[in-house]
């Protein structure tokens, strides 16, 4: 039992009614002495401040009182922990052999209910302090415990009073001793609620929101678009749900999400990955650079919106605000910002509804205020889970409001401009089918399981080939072909994160969950076609064939003007003489060649030069964009990919000299260059020799042939003649 009545040992009373009642002199005298109790008011008040702290914390929506609820109903429950247990054993020594009365029997099931909330009490304090989440199954048994202790303990005190009241009248000692057990509970109470509301009062009020400044440019070109008419944000589609800016310490600090445990691989992660460095590498700087001086800089929203959303939404890409950044751009899509978002569509260009998270006390503090914190978001995660943990994040849609782009009327001033979509080529593709054991989505492959994980989101039952304790997060590196940047930044893990990239342009990424469904090997294949014998002087055609196999969207896809994927093909003899060569690197230039010493055109013909995936934007003139100049782009030529599980050809021609040394050897490399090198010499031309990193070549397959030479007749039967 956990109430302070009758706190004594009880005399022995005389036979008859008084002894059933616990009257007598005697009996009086010992209940004085037990509601007089210090001990018992310390109980009693703590108990009731738990039972109020505790159902304002499961009751009341979250805000800065809530979590302030939570620090006292901690500290009170600590506080509490052992003079209950002292002031139990005590209680119930004394009562255990006494008469059986209600008013015992609502002391034991109080003792009951109070001794399982406060084990599992201390258990998810434990757990909110040193681990990483809190046991759902904990936290079930403290709250059904902790209701029901409420009403059992105002049952107890209010049947132990009821009990003694008719003695009361004729006892002064017990009146008063009620009456101070009463006023001292009271004023325990009572400080407590008075501590909390000053500090509830006096506690700094934080700004996420705030409204554009007077001066805030809205361009007039941009509001006779229906779309995007009194959109601070235009002319990107990105919005808040508010219409309103947002404070940029709300939507950055994403180290704080590594802290104390919780999603520190998660973290690492993302630190080298594209998402993270979207708006601080140094090509996307220099061309907004470019955006400004040639428009407006509030033109440049229009990149920000999935590229720099944190300067966005702060209002920074302004013609105010000379640098375009805002605090934390450097986060680029920082972990608050994609998990903030709400709502997306299909349309594209950043089509997606921001809704700032609530933000816990001190959660961008550093030592004790952080470690508070942390404590508080395990120890009530319910808003940092609405917060963050949205259904829309698993949907490809989720993916295409950026991964989906055109250049709009409004900005390049000619006509809508289809430019890179990675989601229609997906959704167009064979990999999406209707059955949802069988259909590939983005994060199928880009965010691959990592078994074993330590974070405290592993598992997840919605997803079909997953379950809830299948102990694994998906990777936020979204692994692709980015590999460059990392290295020329430094970024934290950039070795690791371009070691995972290498492997898996080259095809050698293994995806345990999706080995059913997605083949082995190069994402891409290359294969070389000719005969098998061929005869000095002779005029010899070579075809060679590259399959996108694997990619659920176009091969190449992105930025088409930056990326570059081309067949390099090389001819030798046995003595190792080369015989012919397409699609070498100029050693001086560093740029891809249809043949030694002649630089690649784009647009060549599929029997001219060698094979490149690629595309040139065009201005309304009609004259080529070679600085990613986006916002002028009209149309485009040369445009050259392949489509999921199709494959595109070029021929090549050589003669074979009438000195070569047979067999003559084909070797054919499908390589990648994540930038066009001429676009880096004309927007960044230092930063690879100020970085010291130089931008690679990965091959994503390598094949050889080999072709007899002879003086006889040659046989002009053609297979792949493929050799690895």
């Amino acid at each position: 039992m956990s109430n302070p009545i009758d706190e004594r040992p009880r005399p022995a009373d005389p036979p008859g009614d008084a002894a059933k009642v616990g009257g007598g002199s005697g009996g009086d005298d010992a209940a004085a002495r037990g509601w007089a109790s210090r001990l018992a008011g310390f109980v009693t008040a703590f108990l009731v401040i738990e039972s109020l702290t505790g159902l304002w914390i499961y009751l009341a929506p979250f805000s800065v009182a809530s979590q302030i609820q939570v620090l006292v109903h901690t500290a009170a429950g600590l506080v509490l922990l052992i003079p209950y247990l002292y002031y139990q054993a005590r209680h119930l020594v004394v009562w255990f052999h006494q008469k059986p009365t209600a008013v015992m029997f609502l002391g034991y099931a109080l003792m009951v209910m109070v001794l399982a909330c406060s084990l599992s009490g201390v258990v998810l304090t434990w757990e909110a302090a040193v681990g990483p989440k809190r046991s759902p199954g904990w936290n079930l048994v403290h709250v059904v415990s902790g209701i029901a202790a409420f009403f059992l303990v105002v049952a107890h005190v209010l049947a132990a009073f009821l009990r003694r009241r008719m003695v009361a009248r004729r006892s002064p000692e017990l009146a008063l001793a009620i009456r101070r057990f009463a006023l001292r509970s009271a004023v325990w109470v009572g400080c407590a609620t008075a501590i909390i509301a000053v500090t509830v009062y006096s506690w700094p009020l934080s700004t996420v929101e705030y409204a554009p400044p007077d001066d805030y440019t809205l361009l007039a070109d941009l509001q006779q678009f229906d779309e995007y008419r009194g959109s601070p944000f235009a002319p990107t589609y990105a919005r808040t749900s508010s219409r309103k800016l947002v404070n940029p310490e709300v939507l950055s600090n994403s180290r704080s999400c590594g802290s104390a445990g919780c999603h520190e691989q998660i973290l690492a992660e993302w630190n080298p990955s594209a998402h993270r460095f979207s708006a601080m590498n140094p090509p996307f700087q220099q061309v907004q650079k470019n955006f400004a001086a040639d428009r407006d800089p509030a033109h440049t929203r229009y990149c920000a919106g999935c590229h720099d959303p944190i300067s966005l939404f702060a209002g920074a890409k302004d013609a105010s605000n000379l640098d375009l950044s805002a605090p934390g751009m450097q986060e680029g899509n920082s972990c608050v910002v994609c998990h903030s978002i709400s709502s997306v569509d299909q349309r594209g260009n950043a089509d997606y509804v921001l809704t700032p998270p609530h933000k816990y006390i001190w959660e961008h503090e550093e030592g004790w205020k952080k470690a508070v914190s942390d404590f508080l978001i395990r120890a009530y995660p319910t808003q940092h889970l609405a917060d963050y943990d949205r259904n829309v994040l698993r949907s490809p849609e989720y993916c295409g409001a950026c991964h989906k782009q055109f250049i709009p009327e409004a900005l390049n001033r000619f006509g809508l401009s289809p430019g890179q979509n990675q989601y229609d080529e997906w959704r167009k593709s064979h990999w999406h089918v209707d059955d949802a054991s069988k259909d590939l989505s983005c994060r199928d492959c880009h965010m691959r399981l990592v078994p074993g994980s330590t974070d405290p989101g592993r598992g997840e039952g919605a997803d079909v080939r997953r379950t809830p304790d299948d102990g694994a997060h998906r990777h936020h590196g979204m692994v692709a072909t980015n590999m460059f940047m990392p290295a020329v930044l430094k970024l934290p893990n950039w070795r690791k994160h371009v070691e995972l990239t290498e492997e898996w342009i080259r095809g050698e990424t293994v995806v345990p969950e999706i080995a059913h469904l997605w083949p082995t090997g190069p994402v891409a294949s290359v294969q070389v076609i000719g005969p098998e014998q061929v005869r000095p002087g002779e005029q010899v055609t070579l075809r060679v064939m590259v399959t996108n196999r694997k990619a659920g969207h176009n091969f190449t896809t992105g930025p088409l003007d930056f990326t570059r994927a081309w067949v390099h093909l090389r001819v030798f003899d046995a003595s190792g003489k080369s015989v012919a060569e397409w699609g070498n690197i100029d050693p001086s230039t560093r740029r891809i060649c249809d043949v030694p010493g002649k630089p690649h055109e784009v647009g060549n013909s599929r029997d001219s030069g060698t094979l490149v995936l690629e595309a040139l934007p065009l201005d309304g003139q009609g004259n080529p964009l070679n600085r990613h100049e986006l916002w002028n782009k009209a149309g485009g030529t040369g445009q050259r990919v392949i489509f999921a599980r199709h494959s595109d050809s070029q021929t090549y021609r050589f003669e074979v000299p009438r000195s070569a040394v047979g067999p003559l050897t084909v070797k054919a490399d499908l390589n990648f260059r994540r930038y066009r090198q001429e676009f880096l010499d004309l927007v960044v031309p230092e930063m690879e020799e100020r970085s010291g990193v130089y931008q690679p070549t990965v091959p994503h397959d390598s094949v050889q042939k080999r072709i007899a030479v002879t003086l006889g007749a040659v046989s002009r039967a053609r297979h792949d003649g493929k050799e690895r």
